[in-house]
């Protein structure tokens, strides 16, 4: 569910210093936590998306019935606050200590049918510095949200290593074709996409669902859910939340009904754990994860199989790393906000 924590962290070595960075990762972070004010105003529905929803008084249907869209775009924002100890070293053992932190990200997906394209857009990490009263505080002041539209910000030199990632975070895009029953990188001369390619190729199918490009393969049974129906996710059912080498268990609660950017979801509280091996994510790392959800909320959409929103607290144990690259370790206390803006395309 919270699959990008790894590459997050290791955005920590390139430390963003201009402050229009430090302005993007607190607005982001400001606006990806969850809103704690009770009687806070429902957000809109998009009524063209509602007529698709199947409830009645006695409970609403997750649909799965649909045709799944062979053209979309997911817009993702990502929010880690990092509390811990964490730390990075190369094949030589060159060990570098994580600072606590805010970790914000902004990834650009699409697919049109057999062609799928990746984009980091937009990264930036801003380390916590203790107040006079020895508090700590986001490095940061808030700032305008950048708009889909704009530019990517600059990114920041990083620190230096001997042998650094071989899949730094870039803004250009990186686009698959599938080719028979296989998704290959297009002929390009760029190195970095076609590492990434060649990488991601043998776990594409995993990548296509955790990105909300393809619907979860388990989803609900047809029974009608009603405020206050609980659901445990387990043993087979798992794929319905995680894809990979997943065990693990989570009890959710249905807690309300609210939509996404317009998007009618099953609002679901969660607690569980789940233990995970070489879970792959587009920018070519492989990481191993045990993690802790002591509280949170999902938001699964009531017409497709796909989670559209993810606001977790967690306590995490992870092994993380690329093809002879650095190599991520540590646990602590990470609060995840996920939120996709997902958007058929139509012809």
């Amino acid at each position: 569910m919270n699959r990008y924590i790894a590459i997050l962290l290791c955005g920590v070595l390139a430390l963003i210093s201009c402050d229009k960075a430090k302005s993007f990762a607190a607005k982001v972070m400001k606006q990806g936590l969850a809103t704690k004010t009770a009687n806070r105003t429902p957000p809109p529905v998009d009524e063209g998306l509602q007529k698709w929803v199947d409830q009645t008084a006695d409970g609403a249907v997750f649909r799965k019935d649909l045709p799944f869209p062979a053209r979309l775009e997911v817009r993702t924002t990502r929010c880690l606050e990092i509390s811990g100890r964490f730390s990075q070293s190369s094949a030589i053992e060159v060990r570098t200590d994580l600072p606590p932190g805010t970790n914000s990200q902004i990834t650009q997906c699409g697919r049109s049918g057999d062609q799928v394209f990746y984009q980091l857009e937009q990264s930036a990490f801003v380390p916590r510095v203790s107040t006079a009263e020895g508090t700590a505080q986001p490095a940061a002041k808030p700032a305008d949200k950048p708009s889909a539209k704009s530019s990517p910000q600059p990114s920041a030199k990083p620190l230096e290593s001997p042998n650094p990632s071989p899949a730094p975070p870039s803004s250009r895009s990186v686009t698959f074709r599938k080719t028979g029953t296989s998704w290959v990188g297009e002929p390009r001369t760029d190195f970095r996409a076609v590492a990434l390619a060649k990488d991601a190729s043998p776990v594409f199918d995993q990548l296509l669902i955790e990105n909300a490009l393809a619907p979860r393969p388990l989803w609900f049974a047809k029974r009608r859910f009603k405020i206050g129906d609980q659901l445990v996710v387990t043993g087979t059912s798992l794929p319905m939340l995680l894809v990979g080498d997943a065990q693990g268990s989570f009890t959710l609660k249905l807690e309300a009904f609210e939509p996404v950017d317009g998007h009618p979801c099953g609002v679901f509280s969660v607690t569980g754990n789940y233990h995970r091996k070489q879970s792959p994510d587009f920018e070519g790392l492989r990481t191993d994860e045990d993690v802790t959800i002591q509280s949170g909320k999902l938001w699964l959409s009531l017409i497709y199989p796909v989670i559209l929103k993810e606001e977790l607290d967690t306590i995490q144990t992870l092994k993380s790393g690329g093809q002879g690259g650095l190599v991520t370790r540590g646990q602590g206390a990470i609060q995840v906000s996920v939120t996709r803006a997902w958007k058929p395309v139509l012809p």
